[in-house]
């Protein structure tokens, strides 16, 4: 078999040049059609109405979430100096103190208003339960808390108790065979039944020849007896 030279491998028929110019053809075209033509996009229709409508909207939404975080910090934005911690009674301090101590507007209108309604702070711990307290501030102040309106409405009300206590009244000795149902009455745990029982028991026997006669008069306790035991006396006795 003959060798095939170099010319055989170059040689294309008819068919085959046509096929490969196509293809050069196709591919020039794909290259540099895209150079003659500029893509172009028509703005998007804006409605002037509607964007400001949600230019106001997001606006208010923006300053909520500031106010958010405003209040949801740590800590409280007042400057170094404007902060003083100082022995408080929440009972009586007014806004502007509570403002020094650190406390945001919204809490101390709260602590105004519960004190207004008639909200009364008993110990330092209560003070925790304020709404929209935080922890943090609770932690802070409730050590330099002093109520001293405790001691006061204490002492004030012993002094309105001891005012109004009236004097015990004075037991007097009774003759047990000549008292009244009205003196036995008067006796410490003797009510209107027993004195009666008791003079009427007395009637019945001629008199108590003794003190401890009395004992047997019917309901009449031996613990009651004692009671009573002090202010009895008997004729002949003295």
């Amino acid at each position: 078999m003959a060798k095939n030279s170099w010319k055989d491998y170059l040689t294309f028929t008819k068919g085959e040049r046509i096929s490969v110019f196509i293809m050069l053809t196709i591919l020039l075209l794909s290259i540099f059609v895209p150079y003659f033509y500029t893509r172009t996009f028509a703005p998007p229709f804006v409605d002037a109405v509607l964007q400001k409508q949600l230019d106001s909207v997001l606006g208010n939404i923006q300053e909520d979430s500031a106010s958010n975080d405003l209040g949801n910090s740590e800590q409280p934005k007042h400057s170094g100096d404007s902060v003083k911690l100082f022995y408080f009674d929440p009972n009586t301090i007014d806004a502007a103190g509570f403002k020094q101590l650190g406390l945001r507007d919204k809490t101390i209108q709260t602590i105004i208003n519960y004190r207004n309604k008639g909200g009364h702070f008993k110990q330092a711990e209560d003070f925790r339960k304020i709404y929209g307290l935080r922890e943090d501030e609770a932690n802070r102040l409730i050590p330099y808390i002093k109520i001293e309106s405790n001691i006061a409405k204490t002492n004030d009300e012993t002094t309105y108790q001891d005012k109004d206590e009236k004097p015990k009244p004075l037991i007097k000795t009774i003759d047990i065979n000549t008292a009244t149902e009205e003196d036995f009455k008067a006796l410490p745990g003797i009510g209107d039944v027993l004195s009666k029982r008791i003079v009427k028991f007395r009637n019945s026997i001629h008199g108590f020849k003794s003190i401890d006669d009395i004992k047997k008069t019917y309901g009449l306790s031996d613990s009651t007896f004692q009671i009573i035991l002090p202010y009895l006396t008997i004729s002949g006795d003295n």
